[in-house]
């Protein structure tokens, strides 16, 4: 049977864009339009990877979301608005838009998920989520810390490559003989403080962290920093990630 993956993204709902249409300027429906493709080429290369994929509500009542975390044989937690510094115990200070109704589902989903033995992947703030629910905490804005960093920052829709990512532990990504990989990049937040029993998988030359795993954790938890989804058509390797997810799942 082909495994269940919840994809949890804002692509049809974000708190700060209830009002979106009453107040649609052009970056807001941009932006909504950008995370409604991205959701749509994730939920595409799941499929092409075996799996049937399923978007998830961002509300729920607690009940609620153990029943989504019990339902699904894996998770797939997507990019989006910043997180709320709160949750990993700052206050603001560099972070952008956040969205408080879709942090909160999400960090309960994860911790639910995990308490169940799903398979856990996350992208861009999926990895940050990660890391943030497992106690770590993020750079509210890499501009500010190393200015050449804005490498991180490609205009959509991310289909070429901005900047290469060194291996640190290959048997937790896709990978056979590959040491380094070049991949695409939209993001101003990423880990900092890497939570207690992750492994960094990948990173830069100058030390921001791309990837991330939880090595004791046999069903598959981890993420990355970039959009593998905006690679995978032509890149077999970016497609990789999504058929990883498929067979920890599945298992």
């Amino acid at each position: 049977m082909r495994p269940l993956i919840g994809v949890a993204s804002s692509a049809f709902y974000d708190s700060f864009t209830d009002t979106l249409f009453q107040d649609a300027g052009r970056g807001i429906v941009e932006t909504c339009w950008q995370r409604l493709c991205l959701t749509g080429k994730m939920l595409r290369h799941i499929g092409l990877a075996g799996g049937l994929a399923e978007l998830l509500s961002v509300r729920g009542t607690a009940e609620e979301i153990d029943a989504v975390a019990a339902k699904y044989d894996g998770f797939l937690f997507c990019g989006g608005a910043d997180i709320t510094p709160s949750l990993y115990g700052e206050e603001a200070d560099g972070s952008g838009e956040t969205d408080p109704v879709r942090d909160e589902f999400e960090y309960t989903l994860l911790k639910r998920a995990y308490e169940k033995g799903k398979t856990i992947f996350g992208i861009c703030r999926g990895q940050q989520m990660i890391n943030v629910v497992f106690g770590g905490n993020i750079h509210q804005d890499i501009n500010r810390i190393n200015p050449d960093w804005k490498i991180h920052q490609s205009p959509y829709p991310m289909e070429g490559y901005s900047h290469t990512v060194n291996i640190i532990e290959p048997r937790f990504l896709p990978l056979s003989e590959k040491r380094e990989i070049n991949v695409n990049s939209a993001h101003h937040q990423a880990v900092n403080r890497l939570a207690e029993g992750f492994v960094v998988t990948a990173e830069t030359g100058d030390g921001l962290i791309e990837g991330i795993a939880m090595p004791d954790y046999k069903k598959g938890l981890i993420g990355v920093q970039w959009h593998p989804e905006s690679l995978a058509d032509s890149d077999p390797f970016q497609h990789d990630f999504f058929k990883m997810l498929v067979e920890y799942s599945a298992k």
